[in-house]
């Protein structure tokens, strides 16, 4: 059955432009817009498998309506600067797409795409953001509405359409009629909404029948529909869509011709949208076959877009005997799902894997002692992640060399990182003929990084830093943090008690017995229609009970703070208590988290499967969750240590900022010394509020912080804030100087740098939107900042395990942090430890300002914070 979609570009490419941030290209053009876009089109594409397409667009040029009343859509603001170019780039990719484009001066989007539904005998969808669509809507068109974003799509159809809208789809003009359109600027009937409006059409059904039937609506709705009734009748006509435009109508030349093409591709990958071609449904399999002189070229002229290049090769499959024929020099070794590729650039060797013993890594055959051999003799062996490599084979392969591995996800993270988290594997495309991963691919796009990660400078980063940190992150994983199972059910033996006591008093402060506490809508009832404790702001599902909006009336009445308790203590419960207890091993009693090296904008690690990077810290409840993570056994104890203040040490050093820098190095109390400074008081009077007020006030300059959040932050009014922000510049000029450095940096270079050479790309710092504008500038003053931080806990942990096994000790070290390592300890080797931890953590790097770690030991991880 021929399937039509039909769609307006202008609704979804500004639908696209809010929703997306403000992505580039590396020659500095704007995309976000088009690649929204085409997220959206390809969705489509893959639900309702279309037979043709059509984009339709509005022309500059004034249309019917607009000559009919001036002021049509006269509310609208100009197109942002930044969105303006894409409209021709998006049609320029619809071009090499195949997709036919219509548009037709007088007319807009809506028209022709009316025109096409009601003249064309085919199955149509219509994907717009825009509600007068769906006066279309009909047995043989469905309307897919974008209500926020791009992704978020609602259906609306013959068989639901009066359920959902309470009206026929004819009725949507009528409905426009008389409530009007504030996005359009149809003035309908003044004072009349649409829940009125909907009214009237359900009792008179159009606006004619509205009108003829005057005399049985009465009072001040009776005055309005009179005084507007000829803004109601052009109203109407304004929101009209025309079905008759003089437009080509041959469903022919609308046939959408699936896969795209290779030069489709092509464009798109010149955009850097290289995750949007990773879709074998949509782009062709065939590759591009490059010659052998080709592909040994100087990799400066390897472009990192040409990542689908094959060269040619010989594949066999399940020939083992062929390994021995590849050259080791420079291998790829490639995990696929259920089969293995290994390639040298010219033989490529495909290896099945056995079903019932994949997971454990064993290849058909006696193919372990081959990879062994590969690996061991090849001057560098290519692979997506180390780790995950080392995961798979730790079991079946021993005495693998791990030297000569080169890691192809560190290397696109370090070298092409634009500061989204995201998978850096899927970014690049290493699929052949069958969709699958290719190791010959992954060769090509090996030599472009390593060219890449030499011209960026960050060799050391790469091979002294990140890759070895592989390794140690394998053997904290494999070695996992031991849980107290008796202490973490206690714990949630207690939580339990606590939240059904609180939701005892929160149900006797509301009056309410049977009050259901979780539920966000009865208590938004009790809290703003039955204590009536503000206005709250009510949406279809009820008054909003948000955090936020709930901290706002913490004073107005105990019931409030009791609420914010039970959040509390139930998110605790559910995502720590019972979170942990599903990924444990009851056997053991070990939780083994997974690292991301490879996710954060600015080189900090995170974790995942559990994650232990968020455990909450500023509270005591919080704290509670630490003293179920215990040493392996009873010989072992927990030695941890944690680095103090180190942005703000940073910071000091990076600005050259001396009073910093002395106050630090002769361990003054910062915050208090800057408490004086800034509230201009002697330093003896600087009372623990002005203290934590300071404390505030010295990470929010990290952080590039408003006089808006400040004042927040510290519970005062902007213009006190904008007061403390400005005595902190006057007596830390240095820092001012640094910051505005900083954001000058990365404003001409486009990204900003760690003391590591790490970068980070920041887009949005030269968008002319000033909220993307203010996010770039912030990140620009903090990522060289939080970014060194985290290459330097980066640097420790690596000097800390070195002095380890250096000393031949058994202590492992098992967690980190953010600025804290953790080391589960041998009692008889803990004093040794303790100190090689200090040492190595205030000495992984030399600066004007002492680093200081402060140690810590115990039998569990919260005595040992």
């Amino acid at each position: 059955m021929d399937k039509l979609i039909l769609i307006d570009g202008n609704s979804l490419i500004n639908r696209a432009f809010y929703a997306m941030p403000a992505l580039k290209t590396k020659s500095g053009l704007y995309t976000n817009a088009v690649f929204g876009f085409l997220n959206m089109f390809f969705k489509v594409i893959e639900d309702v498998k279309p037979t043709h397409a059509v984009v339709a667009f509005d022309l500059k040029a004034p249309t019917f309506r607009h000559k009919m009343y001036a002021d049509y859509k006269g509310t609208r603001k100009p197109m942002p600067d930044e969105l303006r170019p894409q409209i021709p780039l998006l049609k320029e990719v619809l071009k090499s797409l195949g997709v036919k484009i219509i548009e037709k001066e007088g007319y807009e989007a809506d028209d022709v795409i009316g025109t096409i539904a009601k003249n064309t005998d085919v199955f149509t969808y219509i994907v717009t953001g825009d509600k007068d669509s769906f006066q279309l809507v009909d047995d043989t068109t469905t309307v897919y509405f974008t209500k926020h974003g791009v992704k978020d799509v609602d259906e609306f159809n013959s068989q639901n359409f009066l359920e959902k809208t309470s009206l026929v789809p004819s009725q949507i003009i009528h409905l426009k009629a008389l409530m009007g359109d504030s996005s359009d600027n149809i003035p309908g009937v003044k004072g009349v909404g649409e829940k009125t409006a909907i009214g009237l059409l359900q009792d008179y059904k159009t606006v004619d029948g509205v009108y003829e039937n005057l005399d049985k609506i009465k009072g001040k709705l009776l005055e309005k529909l009179v005084l507007d009734k000829d803004n109601a009748f052009l109203s109407k006509t304004l929101a009209t869509i025309k079905t008759d435009c003089d437009i080509d109508l041959d469903v022919s030349s609308m046939r959408l011709t699936l896969p795209f093409s290779l030069s489709a591709k092509q464009k798109l990958l010149e955009l850097e949208f290289k995750s949007l071609v990773n879709k074998p449904a949509l782009f062709p399999k065939e590759e591009v076959v490059v010659t052998p002189e080709e592909q040994d070229s100087d990799a400066q002229n390897l472009d990192l877009n040409g990542a689908n290049y094959l060269p040619p090769k010989t594949v066999r499959e399940n020939d083992l005997s062929a390994i021995q024929t590849l050259k080791t020099d420079l291998v790829a070794i490639i995990l696929n799902g259920k089969t293995v590729n290994f390639s040298d650039g010219e033989v490529e060797i495909k290896i099945c894997l056995k079903d019932n013993i994949l997971d454990q890594g064993v290849f058909e055959g006696e193919l372990s002692l081959p990879l062994q051999n590969i690996i061991n003799s090849a001057k560098k062996v290519v692979v997506f992640s180390k780790k995950e490599f080392r995961h798979r084979f730790c079991n079946s392969i021993e005495n693998l060399s791990l030297q000569n591995l080169e890691d192809l996800s560190i290397l696109k993270y370090l070298t092409d990182y634009t500061g989204k988290a995201e998978d850096v594997l899927s970014a690049v495309s290493f699929y052949g003929l069958d969709g699958e991963c290719l190791a010959s691919n992954a060769l090509y796009v090996y030599k472009l990084l390593d060219q890449k990660i030499k011209e960026q400078d960050l060799v050391s980063l790469y091979k002294d830093v990140e890759l070895p940190l592989a390794d140690l992150l394998f053997e904290m994983e494999q070695t996992g943090f031991k849980i107290d199972l008796k202490a973490l059910s206690d714990l949630g033996l207690e939580y339990q008690q606590i939240i059904a006591e609180l939701e005892s008093q929160i149900r006797e402060l509301a009056g309410e017995p049977n009050l259901n506490v979780k539920s966000p809508f009865q208590l938004g009832e009790v809290i703003f229609s039955k204590l009536q404790l503000g206005k709250g702001k009510k949406n279809k599902k009820g008054y909003s009970t948000s955090v936020e909006v709930l901290e706002e009336l913490v004073d107005a009445h105990p019931i409030i703070n009791l609420i914010l308790k039970h959040r509390q203590i139930q998110k605790l419960n559910s995502t720590y208590v019972e979170g942990f207890k599903a990924v444990v091993d009851r056997s053991t009693g070990l939780i083994k988290t997974s690292f991301n090296q490879t996710v954060t904008s600015t080189g900090r690690l995170s974790s995942k499967e559990p994650n232990l990077q968020n455990i909450p810290i500023r509270d005591e409840e919080g704290k509670k969750l630490r003293k179920f993570f215990v040493p392996s056994d009873q010989e072992h104890v927990l030695v941890s240590a944690d680095y103090s203040q180190i942005e703000l040490r940073l910071l000091a050093d990076f600005a050259n900022c001396k009073t910093l820098i002395d106050a630090f190095n002769s361990e003054k109390d910062v915050h208090a010394s800057t408490a004086s400074k800034v509230f201009n008081i002697p330093l003896e009077e600087v009372t623990l509020e002005k203290r934590r007020m300071a404390k505030a006030v010295n990470f929010g300059i990290i952080y590039g912080i408003s006089e808006y959040g400040l004042a927040k932050n510290i519970k005062s009014t902007p213009a006190l804030a904008r007061e403390y922000i400005s005595n902190y510049f006057s007596e830390f000029p240095e820092v001012k100087e640094y910051l505005d450095k900083s954001v000058e940096f990365a404003r001409n270079n486009g990204y900003a740098i760690t003391i590591l050479k790490r970068r980070r790309y920041i887009p949005e710092i030269n968008a002319s939107n000033r909220n993307f504008r203010n996010f770039g500038e912030r990140a620009a003053m903090n990522m060289p900042l939080q970014g060194s931080s985290a290459d330097i806990i980066k640097i420790a942990m690596l000097k800390v395990d070195r002095r380890l096994k250096e000393n031949g000790l058994k202590s492992k070290l098992i967690l980190q942090v953010h600025d804290e390592l953790i080391i589960d300890a041998c009692k008889n080797e803990q004093e040794l430890v303790q100190k090689i931890l200090v040492e190595e953590m205030e000495n992984a790097v030399k600066l004007k300002v002492k680093l200081t770690a402060t140690p810590a030991v115990g039998e569990n991880w919260y005595e040992a914070k």
